[in-house]
């Protein structure tokens, strides 16, 4: 009878405990089914400057180091690294497990020439700028790297987290040429399958990554620029993860159906409307202040946004180091909401009540979110006289057009490349920045390009610290962008979805989904 009695409580046992492993154990198979609202404008990580291309390539590629899902910089293909005394040499010791998706081993060689391409002016890269601290970059043996950079650079080693520094294999894209930017060929743990553009995108498990092969078969970005349908599509179970719009976020927050799957976090960026201030008649200060001054952007973020972003009143985010709250009570007390005082500024600009003012273009790339927002600030700017319409285009198409400052007034986001006040200040409002680089305002002040440059190659955090609060200060003053609101990120996915997390510089978009696994339905 005891023998019985042992060999029933085994069984439960074994029972008990093979249930609990596989409601907690991470399982593999299955494909991942998220969504975009346009078509990544390029998969080439040299040419990357936009979220959307993003989300998708950081499946596909790999770097010498990425941020973990706290923001700490960590090893990726470099297993460990060095810095010399003076900060200007940084050796690289590379994992030598690790292999393209053509099969061909990694090695220092092909970190050379994927950072002296993003170099070379031929390349034409968006993020050449990134790379302009580097001296040289040579291969000391087969699995070391040495950069060494022309000046110390207090966040040089955070940079190289950014896409523009992921690896690359020099026969894949001389084969390809163009081509590479839409086939492409990495180390990550997602090779890449399939594209249909404007309808899906779609990559499959790399059985032979370094870190083992991901627990997902593949992911599936379905291309989906109606909020409401994408939306739709996820209530249907037809996806498994995406954005609540902003009309829904009441009911969907409070669903206790829904509530447990929704993430939320604070990221570091920032949304804004930008001027080309070199532009008429967006040269004119008084006039870029008279509308940041008409703009309710406690409304936006209230009414339209549902409270899931927190309002703008400085550049830098709150959780950005060198955010500052001096410069934040400043700004929020000289430009926040004030019908009369926008239109003494308009007035103080030579347009009394709008008089002898052209009707103004608002820009903004095609998102039924985005025209919400458009329209408030359009009927903000009625009020103190200022007429404006919207025109609208597909992301691609529109990130041409700021490139070549076609754009007098847009709409714009900026999401941290990096965890430092340079990306933000420097990328943004240095006049070396023009157009693609990231200036998309062609604003030159000569003191903010003095003291962002000046914090550049400051190793003293307080006086770096310092230069950016200078900067930024001179740069809130002349307005050449209006900070609506800083970002509140918030994803919402499927109860089989397990590992999902968000990024704390962007987000979803941030996400490796080598982590992401899928139970069962």
């Amino acid at each position: 009878m005891r023998k019985v009695y042992l060999m029933f409580l085994l069984v439960f046992l074994i029972f008990l405990f093979a249930g609990i492993s596989s409601a907690d154990t991470p399982q593999y198979g299955g494909v991942l089914r998220r969504s975009l609202v346009n078509d990544p404008p390029t998969l080439d990580p040299a040419m990357i400057t936009d979220t959307a291309s993003d989300e998708v390539a950081r499946q596909i590629f790999d770097g010498l180091v990425e941020y973990d899902p706290n923001g700490k910089v960590v090893g990726s293909i470099a297993k460990k690294w060095s810095i010399s005394k003076d900060g200007t040499v940084y050796t690289f010791y590379l994992n030598n497990n690790v292999y393209f998706h053509n099969g061909r081993n990694v090695t220092a060689e092909d970190f050379v020439y994927s950072i002296k391409r993003v170099m070379d002016p031929k390349t034409a890269s968006p993020r050449a700028s990134f790379a302009e601290p580097i001296k040289d970059v040579v291969a000391k043996d087969k699995y070391t790297l040495v950069i060494t950079l022309k000046r110390p650079f207090a966040p040089f080693l955070s940079t190289l987290t950014y896409s523009c520094f992921w690896v690359v294999p020099k026969e894949e894209v001389e084969k390809l040429g163009k081509d590479f930017a839409t086939r492409p060929v990495g180390t990550g743990a997602f090779m890449f399958n399939e594209w249909k553009h404007d309808v899906k995108i779609s990559l499959k498990a790399n059985p032979k990554y370094f870190r083992g092969r991901p627990y997902l078969d593949g992911i599936e970005w379905m291309i989906i620029p109606d909020e409401n349908v994408d939306f739709m599509n996820f209530e249907k179970g037809q996806l498994d993860a995406t954005t609540i719009p902003d009309p829904e976020w009441d009911r969907v927050s409070n669903d206790p159906k829904y509530k447990p799957y929704i993430l939320e976090k604070p990221i570091l960026g920032i949304y804004y409307l930008g001027f080309n201030v070199q532009k008429k008649p967006l040269d004119n200060k008084y006039l870029r202040q008279a509308i940041t001054r008409a703009i309710n952007k406690e409304a936006i973020v209230k009414v339209i946004r549902r409270n899931r972003a927190q309002v703008a009143y400085t550049i830098l985010p709150p959780s950005m180091p060198g955010f500052s709250k001096a410069n934040y009570n400043w700004a929020k007390e000289k430009f926040s909401y004030n019908v009369a005082e926008a239109k003494k500024l308009l007035a103080k600009a030579g347009y009394p009540d709008g008089k002898g003012l052209p009707e103004i273009t608002i820009y903004y790339n095609t998102s039924v979110a985005h025209k919400r927002i458009m329209e408030a600030i359009q009927a903000d700017l009625e009020k103190i006289g200022i007429k404006a319409k919207l025109q609208n285009y597909d992301w691609a198409v529109y990130l041409d057009l700021l490139d070549k400052g076609e754009l007098p007034v847009y709409r714009l986001g900026w999401v941290a490349d990096y965890i430092d006040p340079d990306n933000f200040l420097w990328v943004l409002f240095n006049s070396a920045n023009f157009g693609p680089e990231g200036n998309h305002s062609f604003y030159k002040n000569n003191k903010v390009d003095e003291y962002t440059n000046k914090a550049r190659i400051e190793t003293l955090w307080s006086v770096r610290a310092k230069y950016y609060e200078m900067a930024e200060r001179i740069i809130l003053e002349d307005c050449p962008i209006v900070p609506i609101y800083y970002y509140i990120s918030q994803i919402i996915h499927q109860p089989w979805v397990n590992g999902l997390y968000l990024d704390p510089l962007t987000g979803i978009s941030g996400v490796r989904y080598r982590v992401v696994w899928l139970s069962k339905k």
